[in-house]
């Protein structure tokens, strides 16, 4: 833990001493506490080790630095992720030792951004950073859990009048081969302007895994938009892959998400909304890593699917039909409360023949207690249909048994300063 502080203490001292020479101005920029505490029942469950019921706590901590010179940026984002009184497998000692978890401290962000590159509308950030797109179907930051996704990229920007485009290189995983062939992950993403009232994206990324011969490709589109006369708001994706799965097999998988909604201003914002997710699956008995069949499921990547699927966050954007009905209201001001209602099948049924991937109905509150202070408040009931399911991690609570149930909440305080 000492040494991880230090090096922190040493890296911000290094940006500090480097762009002090250029009268740069170095700030802490903000940061976050947030707290949540989680309870699960899921007294069924059969997974070796796992709790059938309990709950804890976890928090996470964040102090965001940054110093400009001139068209150059550097940032810095310390992260402490923690559960209370967690063991540190190092010491055996629990936490009222202070320091005794030692990893929690990480840099969760550090880049260096230079911008007006060549006199133009261009950016460029190198390093590690948050990168999410979208409603995060297939890029997302993950800041629902207590350590967050970040990438290490280079990564540019461009903004035009007609449309903001970002293109970059990521490095998922160093297998200690040349760029090319490690696991990289490369995309074009760019957000068009020329649809009044919309939000109109368009993006091709690629997943390159190199050890196993993986260059699969995704070209999408997405559209938000609303018709404000009528208070019809609607969202709709589109997603397509293809390339090489691995060495023998191809791929070939297709997802799709459409939303709508219909909002009375008049009775406390009350918004009633449908919403039907879908994406390919393989069949059963097809395992394309043995054979030379093509690979259908589709490839979900790197997502944040937490309030996307319903909350227990076992079911994504592979092999499923998702089908919801949802209603929002704001009975006072700074507080909404929803609900929303899901049914799952897959799209391809098991070796069992099998398809019903079960229900879940969530509630939850929010309250923005203050431009700085959000406080909310959710609870799941998951039923896992005739299929054996795998809410939540196994390790921890395991697996729903078929036709069996279990429960999920959570109450959770973020606060954030500047």
């Amino acid at each position: 833990m000492k040494s991880r502080w230090m090096f922190t203490l040493l890296t911000a001292s290094l940006v500090a001493g480097m762009v002090g020479t250029s009268y740069a101005e170095v700030k802490v920029s903000g940061g976050e506490l947030r707290v949540r505490g989680v309870m699960v029942d899921n007294k069924d469950t059969t997974t070796a080790g796992a709790l059938s019921d309990g709950g804890f706590f976890e928090q996470r901590t964040r102090l965001n630095v940054d110093a400009t010179a001139d068209d150059a940026k550097v940032f810095l984002q310390v992260q402490d992720s923690r559960k209370w009184g967690e063991m540190s497998g190092a010491t055996g000692d629990n936490t009222v030792a202070t320091g005794q978890d030692a990893e929690a401290l990480d840099l969760a962000q550090g880049y260096i951004e230079f911008g007006k590159l060549f006199d133009k509308p261009l950016s460029v950030r190198i390093g590690r950073q948050a990168m999410a797109y979208g409603e995060h179907r297939l890029i997302g930051s993950l800041e629902w859990t207590n350590n967050a996704r970040r990438f290490d990229a280079i990564k540019f920007s461009y903004k035009h009048d007609v449309a903001d485009v970002d293109f970059w290189t990521a490095k998922i995983d160093e297998d200690n081969a040349d760029w090319g062939n490690d696991t990289n992950f490369n995309g074009i993403y760019a957000s068009l302007k020329m649809v009044p009232k919309n939000a109109v994206d368009v993006y091709l990324l690629q997943k390159i895994t190199g050890a196993s011969d993986m260059n699969l490709y995704t070209i999408g589109g997405r559209v938000k938009g609303s018709v404000e006369n009528l208070n019809i708001d609607y969202t709709g994706e589109i997603a397509i892959q293809s390339g090489d799965f691995d060495t023998d097999s191809s791929q070939s998988a297709s997802a799709f998400a459409i939303r709508a909604g219909y909002t009375i201003p008049t009775m406390m914002g009350l918004r009633v909304g449908v919403e039907y997710d879908a994406a390919t699956g393989n069949e059963a008995g097809v395992t394309p890593s043995t054979s030379t069949a093509d690979n259908e499921a589709f490839d979900n990547l790197y997502p944040t699917n937490h309030y996307l699927y319903g909350y227990t966050d076992d079911v994504n954007w592979t092999n499923t039909n998702a089908v919801s009905v949802n209603v929002s209201l704001k009975p006072r001001d700074k507080v909404n409360v929803s609900a929303e209602y899901w049914n799952y099948t897959l799209a391809e049924k098991n070796a069992a023949g099998k398809d019903d991937n079960g229900t879940e109905l969530n509630i939850k509150v929010n309250h923005e207690m203050s431009k700085n202070i959000n406080c909310e408040l959710a609870y799941a009931m998951r039923d896992a249909g005739d299929v054996s399911t795998s809410a939540y991690t196994s390790a921890i609570y395991g697996a729903i048994p078929a036709d069996k149930s279990s429960t999920f909440g959570y109450f959770m305080i973020n606060v954030k300063f500047m």
